[in-house]
């Protein structure tokens, strides 16, 4: 590792959230930035046309925030927008309904400042439910040089504990609108294949999944991984076409995993079967399908998720 350059020690994040109609999540998605143990820190709410009492609830930060309202674009628009209105050295996107711990922004400065290289870091996290209550911690170290072949496989990389360097976002552009579920992987995929990544072991953002996730959102979920896939593979290729039905296979189950992890038992057992029918090539959902049939007490002995769907 590098040492930083004293003259740039306190350098500009720029925290953009898009939020849509959670006010009160969003409240607490912003205090929890606001908190954060490094001051240099920019707040960008992009209130993606909301109809509840978003706007109202933002009100009280005054000046601490950039308030952005816009009509109704999807998540990516919403981004983009604040993108183009951040000014720090460093961006992050953070949804309304995550979090960050404490020391998130100052751990994940002195990362890239020790890494000139890296064109983004990201950190481990707490998995947590509806309510907040933490369910699980999500680990997963990394070869800085190795990110962008093993994210081909699938994402693995929570969007709430990225933070990166604007130089190379300016040069990696903006976010897909035509993706909805799995923009954050596109974009992961961009900007490893032209810069190393680097990682941070330490539990810094909390991700919330709860049981308001539907089937409907999984299946959208999976039609929208198969075009991630076809922009950075071929699959006309045999190879090409290995890859895809096991990212898609990895997709259900990892899926089924959270799930099972929220207790929608039902949809985590047909994600499962899903999953054996995508023929992936590793043992590992065969592996889940076998173990789900010995019921949830057993099932719930082996793994947790590979990735982190919403």
């Amino acid at each position: 590792m590098l040492e930083s350059n004293p003259a740039h020690s306190h350098p500009l994040v720029s925290v953009v959230i898009p939020a849509y109609n959670a006010a009160d999540l969003t409240v607490e998605t912003v205090e929890s930035v606001l908190a954060q143990t490094y001051s240099d820190v920019e707040v960008i709410v992009v209130d993606d046309g909301s109809t509840d009492h978003t706007r109202p609830a933002m009100s009280p930060f005054g000046s601490r925030i950039s308030y952005i309202y816009k009509e109704n674009g999807g998540a990516c628009s919403a981004r983009n927008v604040g993108l183009r209105a951040s000014r720090g050295e460093y961006v992050a996107f953070l949804d309304c309904d995550d979090l960050w711990l404490p020391t998130k922004a100052e751990r994940s400065v002195a990362a890239l400042q020790a890494y000139p290289e890296a064109g983004m870091v990201f950190t481990s996290c707490l998995i947590v439910d509806g309510s907040g209550e933490t369910i699980d911690e999500y680990r997963k170290p990394v070869n800085p040089t190795d990110v962008h072949s093993d994210l081909l496989r699938g994402n693995f990389i929570p969007a709430p504990t990225v933070v990166m360097r604007r130089k190379s976002v300016d040069e990696i552009g903006l976010f897909d609108e035509h993706i909805f579920v799995p923009a954050d992987w596109d974009y992961w995929l961009r900007m490893s294949a032209g810069f190393p990544v680097c990682y941070v072991d330490e539990s810094l953002s909390k991700y919330r999944f709860s049981s308001n996730y539907s089937i409907r959102n999984v299946e959208r979920s999976l039609e929208e991984i198969e075009y991630v896939l076809k922009k950075h593979l071929d699959l006309d290729s045999p190879s090409g076409e290995q890859v895809r039905r096991d990212v898609l296979g990895q997709a259900c189950l990892d899926f089924a995993l959270s799930f099972r992890t929220i207790g929608e038992l039902r949809d985590a057992r047909r994600l499962v079967r899903r999953a054996v029918g995508c023929r992936p090539s590793g043992w590992r959902v065969y592996a889940h399908f076998a173990a789900s049939l010995l019921g949830h007490r057993i099932w719930s002995l082996t793994s947790r998720p590979r990735s982190l769907p919403k």
